[in-house]
C-alpha cells in the first residue's frame, strides 16, 4: 500500500510539472478577483482599506513549483484557519492565530508565508485557545477550557503557566506592556484584570469587581492598551468598552446596550491605532466600531457577509505598530487584514445615520 502511494504522488507530481512547465495553467483553477472595499465610502476620504484575506499559508505566499511538488511527495497539507478568535504579531515576522477547532495556536511566518502549530503546552494538549499576546520574544496564550494561560519560548516549547491564587476562573483577553514589563490577563468569570509581572509572572495587581458602576465588570473579555498605557477593556455584558489609567483606575467608558451607531451588542475584540482611533468589534452585528480618542463614533466597518469587508461572527482584534487591523472573521474561517490610510485627523469622517452598526 505505501509503495502505490509513494507511486501516485509521483505520477501527481509530474502531471503538476508538466501543467506548469508546458502551459497547462488552463487545468488550474483561476484566482478570484479579490475586492478591496473601503470606508467611509465616496465621496467622503478613504481612512480603512481592506487588504487581503487570510485563511492558511496559501494568502501569505504565492506557491512555487518546488513547494507544491514536496507537498505532494511529502503528503503535506498547507495549513488552513477553521475558527480564529484572537491573533498576536511578533517583531512584523511573526503572527499567531489561536484558532478553537484546531485546538491549536497557527503560526505563520509573514515572509515565507510558512506555518506551523502549537498544539500542545507541555505534555497538555490545548483544548479551548482564545486569545494570545507577544511577551517580549515568547509568546501567551489563554486557555478558557482548560483555565490556564500558557507562556510559550520563540520555537513553540513551553516556558511556565501562570499561577493565580485560588486559579483563573475563565482566562480570555491577554495585553503585554512592554514599557512597564506587566502582563495584563482578563479573567471573565472573575470579573477582574489579573496583572502580573515579567519575567518573575508574579501577580501584582488585581482590577475591578462584579457590577455594573464604573470600574467594575460583567463577563469582560477582550482586553488592549494604547501608547499612553491605557487600559482598553471589553466589558461585554455591560455593552461597552471601559478605558482604564496606567494605574487601573476608570477614566471614561464607550458604548450601551442598543443598534444605533454607537451602540453594541455583543463588544469582543479592541484595539488602538498609533492616532488613538478605537476599533471595537460587535460580533452580534458582524461589524467593526471606529470611535476617536475621546469615545466620539467614527464609521461602521462591515456588516453580515463572506465577502471582503464583511463578516460572520468576527472575535478578536489586534492592530499593529503600522495601523494594520488583524480582524478574527471567526465563522468564516479567516482573518481580515485592514490599514489604516488616514492621517490624525478626523474632520473629514462623516459619522453614519443613527441606525444599526451594519449600515442596513
Amino acid at each position: 500500500m505505501a509503495y502505490r502511494i509513494i507511486r501516485l504522488r509521483i505520477a501527481l507530481a509530474g502531471a503538476l510539472a508538466a501543467g506548469m512547465l508546458f502551459g497547462g495553467a488552463g487545468c488550474m483553477p483561476p484566482e478570484a478577483e479579490e475586492i478591496h472595499p473601503v470606508w467611509p465610502l465616496p465621496p467622503a476620504q478613504p481612512r480603512v482599506k481592506h487588504v487581503k484575506n487570510i485563511r492558511g499559508e496559501e494568502d501569505l505566499a504565492k506557491p512555487n513549483f518546488f513547494d507544491q511538488l514536496g507537498e505532494l511527495i511529502t503528503g503535506r497539507v498547507k495549513a488552513r484557519l477553521l475558527r480564529p478568535h484572537g491573533a498576536a504579531v511578533v517583531d512584523d515576522q511573526t503572527l499567531y492565530v489561536t484558532d478553537q477547532e484546531r485546538q491549536a495556536v497557527a503560526v505563520f511566518d509573514l515572509k515565507s508565508g510558512k506555518a506551523t502549530w502549537i498544539s500542545r503546552a507541555g505534555d497538555t494538549f490545548l483544548v479551548s485557545p482564545v486569545c494570545a499576546a507577544a511577551v517580549n520574544k515568547m509568546l501567551a496564550v489563554s486557555d478558557s477550557a482548560l483555565k490556564q494561560v500558557y507562556i510559550f519560548r520563540p520555537n513553540g516549547k513551553l516556558e511556565t503557566a501562570l499561577v493565580k491564587p485560588g486559579g483563573f476562573s475563565r482566562p480570555t483577553g491577554l495585553a503585554f506592556d512592554a514599557e512597564r514589563q506587566l502582563l495584563f490577563v482578563v479573567d471573565t468569570l472573575a470579573n477582574e484584570v489579573c496583572v502580573f509581572k515579567v519575567p518573575s509572572f508574579e501577580l501584582v495587581q488585581r482590577i475591578g469587581k462584579h457590577g455594573i458602576g464604573p470600574g467594575e465588570f460583567n463577563y469582560p473579555t477582550h482586553i488592549c492598551l494604547d501608547r499612553e498605557g491605557k487600559l482598553y477593556v471589553t466589558d461585554s455584558l455591560n455593552f461597552r468598552v471601559q478605558i482604564l489609567d496606567r494605574a487601573g483606575k476608570y477614566l471614561f467608558d464607550i458604548g450601551k446596550l442598543g443598534d444605533a451607531s454607537g451602540h453594541m451588542a455583543v463588544p469582543k475584540g479592541v484595539g488602538v491605532d498609533t492616532y488613538g482611533h478605537i476599533y471595537i468589534v460587535d460580533s452580534y452585528f458582524s461589524a467593526v466600531q471606529v470611535f476617536d480618542q475621546k469615545g466620539r463614533f467614527l464609521l461602521s466597518i462591515g456588516g453580515p457577509g463572506k465577502l471582503p469587508g464583511e463578516f460572520q461572527v468576527p472575535s478578536g482584534l489586534l492592530v499593529d505598530s503600522q495601523n494594520r487591523i488583524y480582524v478574527c472573521d471567526s465563522y468564516n474561517s479567516r482573518i481580515q487584514l485592514l490599514q489604516y490610510i488616514g492621517g490624525s485627523t478626523d474632520e473629514n469622517i462623516e459619522p453614519l445615520p443613527t441606525t444599526n452598526p451594519t449600515g442596513n
